[in-house]
């Protein structure tokens, strides 16, 4: 509860018992503290940075040694002859290596003194201070005390008609005042004279401490650079090193006729890298990547089929994915007039495979089931693509089909027998939208988002084009912009 009061005390900011030069002494005690412990940090963040300058360049080194130092007694003799290091980059290996290691144990030396010079008497200075806190609290606590009794007894002075009651209290009231003024004049006094001397000490070790952190600063820096200056005398390094434009311009001179050399080749003359900058931006060129959407697919033309066919219902639409790769850039084709087995065309150009529109990257890249051949995956295709196929179109079919199972000839299946048309009709299916799309060739189907399309045709897959239907217009359209309904 007293704690209580001393705390609202403060917060009336009432201090009947300060006086300006005491409050200035107090903030001087202040300052001085927080200059000793930034002296104490910022010195040991100093040091460390030293020590991990002298470990970290003699590691480098070392790691270069054991680069160009070559390794002995090896018995293997299938493996290339490795090409010995010049022994003139060797030599400057070992030497700087040396020189290092040197630097590096004089440099330790001289870091020692900096706990002895600055860290230790910074230390010691601020533990002198440290008792000194607990007078000046032990002061406010009294000066709290001597103000609450104060306004005691000018309250029960002040009011009127007072009773004997009153007249008691207020005697009592002036007897504690007698006694917190004089507890209050004794912490005060002692604070008057103790903390002046010890804050005027506290400040006086700051500038020798700086001059201390100078000297060592200019020792390190002198053994560093004597260390560096004689290895670039002995090894024909220039000391000091030239401006950066006569290393710019030595540098260019070499890189030229190598430059030229290999834009010489006709692969690199005509290729796009030639013809750009050498500073390209990576980060926005990949972060140009991932916004666009790539309408093209691996350089092989085979594409990982995904596990799941169509998102389910619940799922959101997350960012846009590739569309697929297409295989043929012919547009759909047309119904055309029902063939008949005796058809000479179609018996003459059965070996050659039919063309789809529709070619899964997963059709190409597994091997047909057992006991079907090659040409029974023409089977698979629908009753209108049973066209005799065009010249142009037969190219890739026919790579594919021989892709599927090389060298093995078999039986031809026959044709398929032609659909019945109204016998097992399967329900029409239909998906919805998940982004829009805009047709990139004439058989293409563009729509918006939310637009539902009935599905005319479609693989196992969601990776691939299928065809469907939209207000009357027939196209193929990337069937993982979509979901099923």
């Amino acid at each position: 509860m007293q704690s209580m009061q001393r705390q609202f005390g403060k917060l009336m900011n009432k201090a009947p018992g300060d006086n300006a030069k005491v409050s200035a002494v107090l903030n001087d005690y202040e300052d001085a503290d927080n200059v000793l412990q930034k002296i104490i940090e910022n010195t040991k963040s100093w040091r460390d940075s030293w020590v991990a300058l002298t470990s970290t360049q003699l590691g480098i080194v070392t790691e270069y040694e054991g680069l160009y130092d070559p390794i002995e007694g090896t018995g293997r003799t299938n493996v290339r002859t490795a090409v010995a290091t010049p022994e003139l980059q060797l030599h400057r290996t070992f030497s700087l290596k040396e020189a290092y290691a040197e630097l590096k144990t004089e440099l330790t030396d001289e870091l020692g003194q900096i706990e002895s010079s600055i860290i230790a008497p910074a230390t010691s200075a601020r533990d002198c201070l440290a008792p000194i806190k607990k007078t000046i609290k032990k002061r406010d606590n009294r000066r709290l005390d001597y103000e609450k009794a104060q306004d005691k007894a000018l309250k029960l002075q002040r009011k009127p008609g007072k009773s004997s009651k009153d007249e008691v209290a207020l005697v009592k009231a002036q007897e504690e005042l007698a006694r917190a003024t004089d507890e209050f004049q004794v912490v005060d006094n002692h604070v008057r004279e103790t903390l002046p001397p010890i804050v005027n000490a506290a400040f006086s070790l700051v500038p020798p401490l700086v001059n201390a952190m100078v000297l060592i600063q200019n020792r390190l820096l002198g053994l560093y650079y004597t260390v560096l200056h004689n290895y670039c005398e002995s090894h024909n390094f220039p000391s000091p090193p030239p401006p950066m434009e006569d290393v710019i311009a030595t540098w260019q001179a070499a890189f030229g006729p190598a430059r030229k050399d290999v834009e010489s080749i006709s692969c690199v003359a005509h290729g796009k890298a030639a013809r750009q900058p050498m500073h390209v931006n990576i980060e926005a060129q990949a972060e140009d990547n991932t916004r666009r959407p790539s309408a093209a697919g691996p350089p092989n033309g085979f594409r990982r089929a995904s596990s799941n066919l169509i998102p389910s219902r619940d799922d959101g639409p997350g960012p846009m994915p590739p569309r697929p790769t297409r295989i043929s850039s012919t547009p759909v084709a047309t119904p055309g007039p029902r063939p008949t087995f005796n058809n000479t065309n179609y018996a003459s150009n059965s070996n050659l495979g039919i063309p789809t529109e529709f070619t899964t990257a997963s059709g190409y890249g597994r091997s047909p089931p057992g006991g079907l051949s090659p040409n029974s995956l023409k089977s698979r295709s629908d009753y209108f693509s049973l066209r005799p196929p065009s010249s142009a179109s037969t190219a890739p079919s026919t790579v594919s089909t021989n892709s599927v199972s090389p060298g093995v000839v078999k039986k031809k299946p026959p044709p398929p027998p032609p659909k019945r048309i109204g016998l097992n009709k399967l329900p029409e299916e239909y998906v919805v939208a998940l982004y829009a799309f805009t047709g990139q060739s004439a058989g293409d189907l563009s729509f918006q988002e939310g637009d539902r399309i009935k599905i005319v045709k479609k693989t196992g897959t969601d990776q691939d084009w299928w065809v469907g239907e939209l207000a009357g217009r027939q196209g193929s359209f990337p069937a993982n912009y979509c979901k099923a309904t």
